[in-house]
């Protein structure tokens, strides 16, 4: 009977080792420039991943706030982390995050907002990051039918970090909605996102050394004239 309870527990935590291993689903998207590298049963409400030149994107279909004849503020919010890895020869320069959705105001009183935040860091050095705030490009106050469109933007300059190999961006989203008073409906929906790694192209050694011997020679040349002159 002992035997029997060992096997069984082991039978049991393999299955859990397995059921984990199953679960890991780490992928790679490459781009032009770049790899994204993510967990695609860690995207929530933000649904599968697309690639397009150096753009990430997803398509939610249920990424929804809404609120109804008084119920008060209703908040959506969803957060992924996407690792982004540079392909050799190109330096990250900036990071572009793009997201658009419609909503709907009807009677007094009915808000809709949408926010979030884009934060990145170097793998290499974690502590080293920076941040931008996601924001709408209008606010979201039209009322009545038909629904209405929103876009919202944020971005990261990365100049300075040309040695970067491989960054880590958190995408962090908020939907937010409220009504106040009986009939009334506030509604806000994200329909597009998209994560763009804005990259320039490192020259090469040979071109470096090219660089070195013209200036070389333009200071021999300058020089040389300052010589002639005397």
């Amino acid at each position: 009977m002992k035997r029997v309870k060992i096997l069984t527990a082991g039978i049991f935590l393999l299955g859990q080792a397995l059921s984990g291993a199953a679960f890991a689903a780490t992928v790679t998207l490459s781009g032009s420039t770049v790899d994204f590298i993510l967990d695609d049963t860690m995207l929530g409400s933000f649904g599968p991943a697309s690639v397009s030149g150096d753009t990430l994107y997803f398509n939610p279909i249920d990424f929804v706030a809404r609120s109804l004849n008084g119920g008060g503020y209703s908040l959506t919010n969803e957060t992924m982390n996407i690792k982004v890895s540079a392909h050799t020869g190109w330096a990250f320069s900036s990071m572009g995050l793009t997201e658009k959705g419609d909503y709907l105001l009807l009677g007094s009183g009915s808000t809709a907002d949408v926010s979030g935040q884009m934060r990145v860091f170097d793998v290499a050095k974690p502590l080293v990051d920076v941040t931008a705030s996601l924001q709408p490009g209008s606010p979201l106050n039209q009322t009545g039918l038909p629904t209405h469109n929103w876009t919202a933007l944020a971005s990261t300059d990365l100049t300075a970090w040309n040695t970067t190999r491989m960054i880590n961006v958190t995408v962090e989203n908020l939907l937010l909605a409220s009504t106040g008073v009986p009939s009334s409906v506030a509604f806000v929906e994200k329909k597009f996102v998209g994560l763009t790694a804005v990259m320039a192209p490192v020259p090469e050694a040979e071109t470096y050394a090219m660089m070195l011997a013209g200036l070389g020679l333009v200071g021999f040349a300058a020089a040389r004239r300052r010589a002639i002159s005397k």
